[in-house]
């Protein structure tokens, strides 16, 4: 398998032919096998088929074309080509090839030459390499230093590492050196790599390349690079510490946590914080007693980041820490202590909350109620209900909104009785809040439905409006029949309420309910009635032939203007033929033309291409029933359109 690299010296190969002149790059490109490519290489051919010869054996070359290739290493124009073709060859005498040619070369090409040398890692170039560290050219040793941190052999660690030993070593060495750690971890030698990582951590170099230098030192040097860890934790530049936490996340595992705490009581508060919070993001259980302590203190500035963590590296031992801090005075960190506690996992958790809730009282009993609903705590219902009895009005309320959110369907009758027969109206406010939440939760709909209705005939009349609410939200079919019954047989508030539940029902399957009570309901609903079935009409999801259709039902029932211009404002958006010929029927309308006209006009923009005759009969009259300018031109354009 040939090297990763071929694909960047495709790249550049590419990047070069395209520098070509525009006349040379007319030519066409040299393919063919590989004697014919050496053949162009050998011959009086154009440049660009020279150099389309060598990206073609860059991808097919063998040893036999290493002699033509190398003979173009020092051409001013074709040596990176011809450097490109040879790098990915996998034959030992590309490496002698390369190694020649260093003797013959100056300034690029040779640069050229030697980063191809470092690129195949080529061990046999090391004292050659060497031997050019002490030109004139720098860019020519910070070449010869770049490839030797990529062949990392043991001659060529030892002239870096003898190179940073130095008074004042130069980048090149230090990015060389590192590079040389790298390719050893990468071979599989960490133990060498960390005799490189510590020279550049000795050397006298800018303080990152120590930085880089000691995260790889953590990194591979075992029970060491937790000392070293540990060591930097206590660093007092504070760089050095960023490197600690840094690298306490990427190691993450029970040992780094321990050295985090064993070494916790030595550091600075504010150091502390930041490791309470890296303890957090490790989630290992052996910081938990140590959290937890933290959690515990008088010391706000710890107290508060060690209740945050405790949310994710908490289990059930921290729900009497949290509560505690959950009813603390400081906002802040009761606002945490409450977050946490909603946040942590674990069966454990759920048990503890609901034993603790049977001790608790005042603010914490307040705060384990909430909980206990957003948790969604069921084995905690029966204690709600009891609570929702208590004398404090404050308590009574949180225990109801709690049990909306932790009822299940057996359960349900309990809240609905809270509604039909509530101690005090505020209970009957609780409730219904509750039960809205409740419903909704439900997985069984009809069966929901119809323990509503079952309470529904004994109930009073405000507490009907209530069931009728929340039938309609419930909204399957048994709701909307028993909705629908209200509607028709209940008393005058019943049915008050009954025909607004209907008029803002969110499925399509009442429109046939409210149809019919607009044509044959209580009169004194009728009018809202017509305007819930215009409403699905105008704004749900039905196919745009029922809209017309119901548009057209509305029409012939409606007693009132106001609802036929409701309808026909539906025709105009949502346009086809049929609704154009109905909104044309109410052209010669003396209160309806202006609204018909609108409508039709609308309609018309939209189909006049695909139905251009009903747009011709229509747009005359729509033009004469408008005496809106605007429209009336609109129409006449429409119209011409039509003829045409």
């Amino acid at each position: 398998m040939r090297p990763a690299f071929h694909i960047v010296s495709r790249v550049l190969l590419a990047v070069l032919l395209a520098t070509l002149p525009a006349a040379a790059q007319q030519a066409p490109p040299a393919e063919g096998d590989e004697a014919e490519l050496i053949a162009v290489l050998q011959s009086d051919a154009e440049l660009f088929d020279k150099a389309k010869a060598c990206q073609t054996l860059a991808m097919i070359g063998t040893a036999e074309a290493v002699p033509a290739l190398a003979e173009l290493l020092a051409d001013p124009q074709l040596g990176h080509y011809a450097r490109f073709a040879l790098e990915p060859i996998p034959d030992g005498a590309v490496d002698e090839a390369l190694r020649e040619a260093l003797a013959d070369l100056e300034g690029g090409l040779l640069v050229g030459v030697i980063n191809s040398i470092g690129m195949r890692r080529d061990q046999g170039a090391v004292e050659i390499l060497q031997g050019l560290l002490d030109g004139e050219d720098d860019s020519v040793a910070d070449a010869a230093l770049a490839a030797l941190g990529r062949i990392a052999s043991t001659e060529a660690v030892a002239t870096l590492i003898t190179a940073l030993a130095t008074d004042e070593p130069c980048r090149a060495v230090a990015d060389a050196a590192l590079t040389a750690g790298d390719m050893l971890v990468e071979d599989g030698h960490p133990d060498d790599a960390v005799e490189v990582y510590q020279a550049v951590a000795d050397a006298n170099l800018a303080p990152y390349y120590e930085l880089a230098a000691l995260h790889h030192l953590i990194r591979y040097q075992g029970e060491q690079g937790l000392a070293l860890l540990v060591d930097l934790l206590q660093d007092e530049d504070a760089a050095r510490f960023r490197v600690a936490l840094a690298m306490s996340h990427e190691l993450a595992s029970p040992e780094i946590a321990q050295a985090l705490i064993d070494a916790f009581e030595d550091l600075p508060q504010n150091r502390q914080v930041l490791v309470v919070h890296v303890l957090g993001d490790l989630d290992e259980p052996v910081a938990l007693p140590t959290v937890l302590q933290l959690a515990d203190s008088a010391e706000p500035e710890l107290r508060l980041p060690a209740v945050q963590v405790l949310a994710s590296l908490g289990d059930g031992a921290a729900v009497p820490v949290l509560l505690q801090a959950a009813v603390d005075s400081d906002a802040t960190l009761a606002s945490a202590a409450q977050e946490s506690l909603a946040d942590l996992a674990g069966e454990d958790v759920d048990a503890e909350l609901a034993q603790q809730l049977e001790t608790s009282e005042g603010a914490q009993q307040r705060v384990l109620i909430n909980l206990i609903g957003l948790r969604q705590i069921e084995s905690a219902v029966p204690q709600l209900q009891q609570l929702a009895d208590a004398d404090d009005p404050e308590l009574r309320t949180a225990a109801i909104n709690a049990l909306g959110l932790t009822v299940n369907l057996e359960q349900l009758p309990a809240l609905i009785e809270r509604l039909v027969r509530p101690s005090t109206p505020a209970m009957a406010e609780a409730a219904k809040t509750a039960l809205n939440t409740a419903v909704q939760r439900m997985p069984d709909r009809e069966r929901t439905s119809n323990l509503l209705l079952d309470r529904f005939e004994d109930a009073s009349t405000e507490a009907k409006a209530h069931l009728l609410d929340l039938l309609g939200a419930v909204g399957d079919q048994r709701a909307l029949q028993g909705v629908a019954q209200a509607a028709r047989e209940g008393t005058d508030p019943v049915q008050d309420a009954a025909t607004r539940v209907l008029g803002e029902w969110m499925s399509a399957d009442a429109a046939p309910v409210l149809l019919e009570l607009a044509q044959d309901g209580p009169p004194r609903f009728r009018v809202r009635t017509l305007r819930g079935y215009l409403r699905i009409a105008r704004q749900l999801d039905v196919s745009t032939d029922e809209r017309v259709a119901m548009a057209r039902r509305a029409l012939d029932v409606a007693q009132r203007d106001a609802e036929k211009e409701l309808a026909l404002e539906i025709l105009g958006r949502y346009p086809t033929a049929q609704g154009l010929e109905l909104a044309a029927g109410y052209l010669d309308d003396d209160d309806l033309k202006a609204p018909a006209a609108a409508a039709a006009i609308a309609i018309a923009e939209k189909i006049v291409d695909a139905h251009p005759e009903p747009v011709a009969r229509a747009m005359p009259q729509a033009a004469a029933a408008t005496s809106d300018e605007e429209l009336k031109q609109k129409a006449n354009q429409l119209l011409q359109r039509a003829q045409r």
